[in-house]
């Protein structure tokens, strides 16, 4: 079976399973989904960046995601008590262990790195969920995200002929012009079919900033295989790599239209 074979049977299996959970099950479930979520991707994190002497550290991070979404699942604000906790605690873990080994800056950065990179993000689409109509902002921005990921990888088979960066060789400008369209283009579709009240220009240009976040986070994540050495994040979904290299995009997309609900 060739790897493109892969991707679309990933694909056809892993969406319905996905806005099925987005759409039928309550907030707590779908709280859990994206809490194992961040849980897979910060330890493909770990695995690519391989901080030395930080065990203590990762695993206090792997602690404080898990509390960091249960907190969600209660009314109120507690879950901003936890994000200070991510700095200090795995500190607090390279402390213990300095008269043992004498931690570098890189590591005690990459070990901080990990969460504010992948758990927060995820944390905010789980509170966007929450929001009024906020099963719909998931789909609009899952459904966005995707199309201009999808369509930026045909377009850049079909029609790429100029390098976009050293980063990736691989993506070009016709690909990111062309998932940058799709993206346009179904924030519009679904913004009319969904939330009437807003304003065209209003959807569109979120569409604009939410594509455009989302190209950001698919080079970012590329930069730290790159350094890593490394092909894929993983290898938990056949096609696609790790959970990494499927939600790297929407790291750098949530906040953006978090902050957009926001106002």
């Amino acid at each position: 079976m060739t790897l493109h074979a892969k991707r679309v049977i990933t694909a056809l299996v892993g969406v319905p399973f996905l806005f099925g959970i987005i759409y039928f099950t309550p907030f707590w479930v779908f709280t859990i989904l994206v809490l194992f979520a961040a849980l897979a991707g910060l330890n493909e994190f770990y695995s690519m960046i391989r901080p030395k002497a930080a065990k203590k550290a990762i695993y206090s991070n792997y602690l404080l995601t898990a509390l960091l979404f249960c907190s969600l699942l209660r009314e109120g604000i507690l879950y901003v008590s936890v994000f200070p906790l991510f700095v200090v605690l795995p500190l607090a873990s390279f402390i213990s262990s300095y008269s043992i080994h004498y931690p570098k800056m890189g590591d005690i950065g990459q070990v901080i790195l990990g969460p504010f990179y992948i758990c927060l993000p995820l944390a905010f689409l789980a509170l966007i969920s929450r929001l009024p109509q906020g099963k719909m902002w998931v789909f609009f921005l899952l459904a966005v995200t995707f199309a201009g990921d999808t369509c930026s990888f045909y377009c850049g088979r079909l029609l790429g002929r100029h390098k976009l960066t050293r980063i990736s060789p691989g993506k070009t400008w016709e690909g990111s012009f062309g998932g940058l369209t799709a993206s346009i283009v179904s924030a519009g579709i679904l913004g009319y079919l969904f939330f009437p009240p807003l304003s065209m220009v209003s959807v569109m240009v979120l569409g604009v900033a939410i594509g455009i976040s989302a190209q950001v986070g698919d080079l970012a994540e590329s930069m730290l295989k790159r350094i890593a050495n490394v092909k894929d994040s993983g290898k938990i979904l056949p096609g696609h790599g790790g959970i990494l290299d499927r939600v790297d995009g929407l790291l750098f997309a949530i906040p953006v239209l978090y902050v957009y609900l926001s106002y």
